[in-house]
């Protein structure tokens, strides 16, 4: 099935079960997705502008084009998706424990995307991205903590402002351009 230009409401998404469907410039403004699932959907040029991922499962779903920013991940499950070539300005991927407003625990983004990715100003809270390829993506200001970065790969990426607190460094992989980005983000001067 082949959605074309489509203004979405929630009342035609809520509780759905979306498979191999494609998503052609359609426009998911302002919605709160509740009990959604989407598998090896893809979703070209849309808009989730303004929306809430209050209970959505997306597997195996490809975002190309697509404006996913200021998302908040936190209480969707997401398997296997490919982000690339999305903007994903603000948002926040991170899983809380079940009834706390705090304490997070791991989310495992390791079969995800996010390469030619815009995430600027997104954080990554307590993630394992090991192994993940963030090649040619745009990071400025873009907040990793606690998480795992072995064997990832920001070649090609922006890294001005980026912060890197208490993750898992090793064999990660930045060019010469991130190692100046880095830092100089950190107040080193290049003489």
């Amino acid at each position: 099935m082949i959605y074309k230009k489509r203004l979405f409401k929630n009342e035609e998404i809520d509780g759905e079960d979306f498979e191999n469907v494609i998503f052609e410039t359609c426009k998911f403004v302002g919605l709160d997705f509740k009990f959604v699932n989407f598998k090896s959907c893809i979703f070209k040029d849309c808009d989730f502008s303004e929306s809430f991922l209050t209970s959505v499962d997306l597997s195996s779903c490809k975002f190309p084009g697509s404006k996913l920013s200021f998302l908040d991940f936190g209480n969707a499950s997401i398997l296997n998706c490919d982000f690339s070539d999305s903007i994903a300005e603000n948002c926040i991927f991170q899983k809380l424990k079940g009834g706390s407003k705090s304490e997070r625990k791991l989310m495992n983004l390791t079969s995800c995307k996010f390469e030619n990715t815009n995430l600027s100003g997104t954080i990554f809270a307590f993630c394992n991205l090991e192994k993940l390829r963030f090649t040619n993506s745009d990071l400025t200001g873009a907040v990793f903590d606690k998480c795992n970065l072995e064997e990832t790969d920001f070649t090609g990426a922006k890294l001005p402002g980026t912060g890197f607190t208490d993750c898992k460094v090793k064999k990660t992989y930045l060019d010469m351009n991130g190692f100046i980005d880095l830092g100089n983000s950190k107040g080193f001067v290049m003489r």
